[in-house]
């Protein structure tokens, strides 16, 4: 690699991907799945961004998702990830904002690249060569989007239109207008003129982009840079101020200064990019069978045409239908039609009203030490399959509405109850009474899986009352 600036990634990891519901909820949204491959979309931008052209790269994440992804990043040996936590979403201009500061405290002098965590980009190639490229032009002053070269006249992406100058071949354009995701009919005019979709992936110096928030947005700047000044340290990661950044407005980047900046220019790509965030897009880029379906899982079909069916653990059996998206995951089935994709939103609003676990949480739950996998629950009973990592340990707690009854499936469990920390070995069992301290512990070089059965009137994660923990999850 010859003649390159170096460029400071900064990961925006904090989107909820409610479009993509049932697979992408609330406590694992779409940028922290493995939709294409064994990586999921987080763990893809991370590995473009391991070459000698990056630095090490900073990651906005919110608070919820801490150690989904310090376990993701260290699965794909990201060794010093930056990672600050953001107490509650606040869109991209607040993530953005605080990014560019820490990355000033910091004292990192090179470009910063805002990269989306959920989008899907193909080849990492064409990428590098992108950045390469990019970092040759003098951007000072300068905030630089990437805008795509439309490949159809798409209503749920926002449009750049690109000024036109006598010499309009040049690779380096300034922005005349944006244009937020236009009627079908509008986007096909966009087009014709050359416009480009504006991709969410931004190029520029910190000092120029907190310059244009001090002057478009003082309230997000000041905010921003106060609960930075009180972040604290917890475990490997930088806890933004609360109080802080409640008092942020919710915006994005592209209304809160892209829009109103003079200094603003664009850099037109061909790459292979999509944002994932329909159905509708997943069939676009997936394998396609001889009558245009795209399947995924255990599914059989019988004269079916222009489709997406998934499934992540049951049989699917599909007849004589087409142009419908069939999403079934263990705990929630979507079906819709493959064009209106992007309208699930009213759905989603639905599902919110009526208050439907389904829409937050998926059927396994990651927690720093492994996961656990809601296997059955009615108003009387929960049943959950606890995996442990080896060395890892749950919290000493206890619950107030549930009592709870552990059954070793494979492994060694070191149990702490009460005062006495005792061995169950497999086949062997438990009982935790209501309010009785406990502690669940793998300490072998093997995972440790159990079956848990809560009873009892309420079985809320919120029922834990922590008296130790390792994780930083005791405040």
């Amino acid at each position: 690699m010859k003649n390159y600036k170096l460029i400071t990634p900064l990961i925006l990891a904090g989107g909820s991907g409610t479009r993509l519901w049932p697979i992408s909820r609330k406590n694992k949204p779409k940028q922290f799945l493995e939709i294409f491959d064994s990586y999921s979309l987080l763990q893809l931008t991370a590995l473009r961004c391991k070459n000698k052209l990056f630095n090490d790269p900073i990651f906005i994440v919110g608070e919820q998702h801490r150690f989904i992804v310090a376990e993701q990043l260290r699965i794909i040996g990201l060794k010093n990830p930056h990672i600050i936590l953001e107490p509650e979403p606040k869109n991209t201009s607040a993530a953005i904002t605080v990014g560019s500061l820490y990355s000033q405290k910091m004292n990192l002098k090179e470009p910063l690249l805002v990269l989306p965590s959920d989008h899907y980009i193909e080849n990492t190639k064409e990428f590098i060569e992108l950045m390469i490229k990019s970092s040759q032009f003098d951007i000072k002053n300068k905030l630089i989007c990437f805008g795509i070269k439309p490949t159809l006249p798409e209503v749920k992406y926002g449009y750049i239109i690109k000024e036109v100058t006598g010499n309009d071949h040049s690779t380096l354009s300034k922005i005349n207008k944006f244009v937020e995701k236009p009627s079908t009919i509008k986007a096909k005019s966009l087009i014709k003129d050359k416009a480009l979709w504006n991709s969410g992936m931004f190029l520029f110096n910190a000092d120029s982009l907190l310059k244009e928030v001090k002057l478009q947005c003082l309230s997000i700047y000041k905010n921003s840079k106060l609960s930075l000044d009180k972040a604290k340290p917890d475990m490997d990661f930088i806890r933004l101020d609360s109080r802080s950044f409640k008092k942020i407005t919710p915006i994005s980047i592209d209304h809160s200064v892209f829009e109103k900046s003079n200094n603003i220019y664009v850099v037109p790509t061909n790459l292979n990019w999509n944002d994932l965030g329909t159905y509708n897009a997943l069939w676009d880029i997936g394998k396609k069978d001889n009558n245009n379906n795209v399947i995924n899982g255990d599914v059989i079909i019988d004269n079916v045409k222009n489709s997406y069916i998934y499934s992540d653990k049951n049989l699917v059996a599909v007849s004589n239908i087409e142009n419908v998206n069939i999403v079934s995951t263990q705990d929630a089935t979507l079906v819709t039609s493959i064009k209106k994709s992007n309208e699930v939103k009213s759905l989603i609003n639905i599902l919110n009203r009526n208050k439907r676990n389904e829409l937050t949480e998926h059927v396994i739950t990651n927690r720093p030490w492994g996961h656990f996998e809601n296997i059955s629950s009615n108003k009387n009973h929960k049943i959950k399959k606890l995996t442990v990592m080896p060395g890892k340990k749950l919290s000493l707690q206890s619950h107030s509405k549930r009592s709870e009854h552990w059954v070793v499936i494979s492994g060694v469990a070191t149990v702490t109850k009460h005062n006495k920390e005792f061995i169950l070995n497999k086949d062997e069992s438990t009982f935790i009474p209501v309010n009785v301290k406990h502690r669940l512990a793998n300490k072998s070089k093997f995972l440790l899986i159990i079956i848990e059965v809560q009873t009892g009137k309420y079985f809320g994660e919120d029922d834990i009352k922590r008296f130790d923990d390792i994780y930083g999850r005791i405040k």
